[in-house]
């Protein structure tokens, strides 16, 4: 393992910014192909950003952009990728975000060689020694993120709006930290346990690829076909507010036990600037004294949310760890770099005593699902997870358990409503359907049958819909006034968007290719072909045609004259479907 001062090379460091500018350049350009199809003021982002109300938010992009203007290179000399440069190592195409990216690394690496002495160079240069020095200086420290609200539901103006915190750092803060937590994930990757799949740097077997929540999935899989012949017994936990309940009292010990651990795997390595950083970070936030208040009503102004409010553990429940809350720290950085990795070394106890049993446990983040073969060792696992979650101060959901999951009507008609609602819930037998048997298990966002049919949760599923909705509706909503642009051009762009969010930025000449994308159907690559999946899937793509072929038929040209032919309208069926690329392909393969 390299020490913790290699991982601030200069190139590294060009990449995290270089990251920056492309992400930026991404939200930028859905917002430009609005503005390109009309003309009507309110799409135009240049002014309307002069005109918004202004917030901690909108002043945080105003000097990112300031900032990244000043030490790369202007967009019009980006230097073009060639053809080879297009495509990576394993044949597949490169999409528009790794495009950008690989461009501007090239463009600096030219400058660097042919014109060492261009002004934003010289500024690159002196902010990447910034980010070294403020990194290795005993007397650096992290200031508090800006908190930035987030709606858990659609906005509503006469009932309070609960919303999440999400944290944002200072530009070198938060390159400094990206940097930390990956030497730390790395660093205290030996003492995690194998149970334990979101936020690691350990590589699958298989594939070695970093584990993932499918790995989940497949080692379920492989549990239940090993046990084929037995009952199983299921424990399904959740826990409220996480991130915002964690102790920092006990996340110092956590972290200071790992770091000896660590130490003696790795006498070698210097720890000290890291383990620095790591407290400067836990102690530039916590949930209890950096997050705006319900009557900071300045502050919801500016976001435009009335009766905005941070939700958090009741009362009642906080006084059974908390005798005042006042000189606590409580909760940690929704969003921040380090708390993936928190939350690992928070819950790395627990992970430990459950890996101890004779059962199958898995964790991914604060989400945790037991699976065994009998009913007693599954009371047992789950009553050490909850001891353990209460020496912890964290708060489960209420569990759900045995006649509580299911429901009868007036028929006498069994009902399984009441399982799909609990967070928590168990233990409770899987198995084929019958009055003392759930046929499903849900976690990470997929579901799971006892005959190992996998399909996607309903909320999952629900949300994709709705996404396809909010793209024709943005593009509905702006060509309504003043449209620019033919018709053609406006439903083109709302296909496009459509695809690339589901399937990826996929063609008619790349469509077989593996897409590397972050779409939809990289997030679900374990569904299987079943009549579940099927009808699921199936159910995306005639949504999604619903919507783009309504707005082909109730747009209508514009007022000007549309020069040369009418666009043909292209049906995008099968290479492009929900259907052909999360299934069939399997088949075909």
């Amino acid at each position: 393992m390299k020490p913790f001062e290699k991982y601030f090379n200069e190139d590294d460091i060009i990449r995290q910014i270089c990251s920056l500018r492309v992400n930026l350049a991404k939200r930028r350009s859905k917002k430009h192909l609005l503005h390109l199809l009309t003309s009507n003021p309110r799409f135009n982002y240049h002014k309307e950003a002069g005109k918004r109300q202004d917030n901690a938010l909108l002043k945080y992009q105003r000097d990112l952009n300031s900032l990244l203007t000043k030490i790369l290179p202007p967009r019009k000399k980006w230097i073009n990728l060639g053809e080879k440069s297009r495509t990576k190592k394993i044949g597949t195409p490169l999409n528009s975000t790794e495009k950008n990216l690989y461009s501007l690394l090239k463009t600096i690496a030219l400058y660097k060689k042919k014109h060492p002495t261009e002004k934003w160079l010289l500024e690159l240069n002196g902010f990447i020694a910034d980010i070294r020095n403020s990194a290795f200086d005993p007397n650096y420290h992290i200031s508090p993120p800006i908190v930035i609200p987030k709606l858990k539901e659609k906005i509503n103006k006469t009932t309070k709006n609960e919303c999440r915190p999400l944290c944002m750092y200072a530009v070198k803060d938060r390159i400094i930290l990206s940097i930390t937590n990956k030497f730390l994930t790395r660093y205290f990757d030996d003492c995690f346990e194998p149970t334990s799949y979101a936020f690691r740097s350990r590589k699958d077997m298989v594939s070695y690829k970093t584990v993932s929540h499918h790995d989940c999935i497949r080692d379920i899989l492989t549990y239940r076909q090993k046990n084929n012949n037995s009952n199983l017994f299921v424990v399904e936990c959740d826990m409220k507010k996480f991130f915002d309940t964690v102790n920092h009292d006990i996340t110092v010990k956590a972290f200071y036990d790992m770091l000896q651990e660590s130490s003696r795997r790795h006498p070698e390595i210097d720890n000290s600037v890291a383990a620095k950083i790591f407290m400067a970070y836990l102690n530039s936030y916590s949930f209890n004294t950096n997050v705006p208040n319900e009557s900071d009503l300045n502050y919801w102004q500016s976001y435009n949310i009335p009766n905005g409010f941070f939700g958090w553990i009741e009362n009642d429940d906080l006084n059974q760890y908390y005798i005042s809350k006042r000189h606590e720290r409580i909760g940690i950085p929704q969003g921040g770099a380090l708390s993936g990795l928190i939350a690992n070394i928070y819950l790395n106890n627990a992970d430990k005593k459950l890996s101890k049993l004779n059962i199958f446990y898995s964790r991914f983040c604060d989400d945790m699902i037991i699976i065994t073969n009998s009913l007693n060792e599954s009371v047992i696992a789950k009553d050490i997870y909850i001891d353990t979650l209460k020496e912890l101060k964290l708060f489960p959901h209420k569990f759900t358990e045995d006649i509580n999951l299911i429901s009868f009507d007036e028929h006498d008609n069994l009902h399984y409503k009441p399982f799909w609602i609990g967070k928590s819930k168990g233990p409770y037998q899987w198995g084929s359907i019958s009055e003392i048997n759930f046929p499903w298990i849900g976690f990470v966002g997929y579901e799971i049958s006892y005959e190992g049919d996998i399909r996607v949760r309903k909320k999952s599923l629900l949300t994709e819909a709705r996404k396809q909705k909010k793209i024709v509706k943005e593009i509905r909503d702006a060509v309504k006034i003043d449209m620019r642009k033919p018709k053609g051009t406006a439903t083109e762009s709302a296909i496009n968007r459509l695809i690339g969010m589901s399937v990826g930025r996929i063609t008619l000449h790349n469509f077989e290719s593996t897409s590397a994308d972050l779409c939809w159907k990289n997030g679900f690559r374990e569904l299987s072909m079943n009549k579940h999946s099927v009808l699921q899937i199936k159910y995306l793509d005639r949504n999604r045609n619903k919507h783009y072929y309504k707005l082909v038929k109730d747009l209508k040209e514009p007022e000007f004259e549309v020069k040369g032919k009418a666009r043909r309208i292209v049906h995008y069926n099968k290479p492009f479907s929900y259907y052909f690329q999360v299934l069939q392909r399997k088949m075909l393969s």
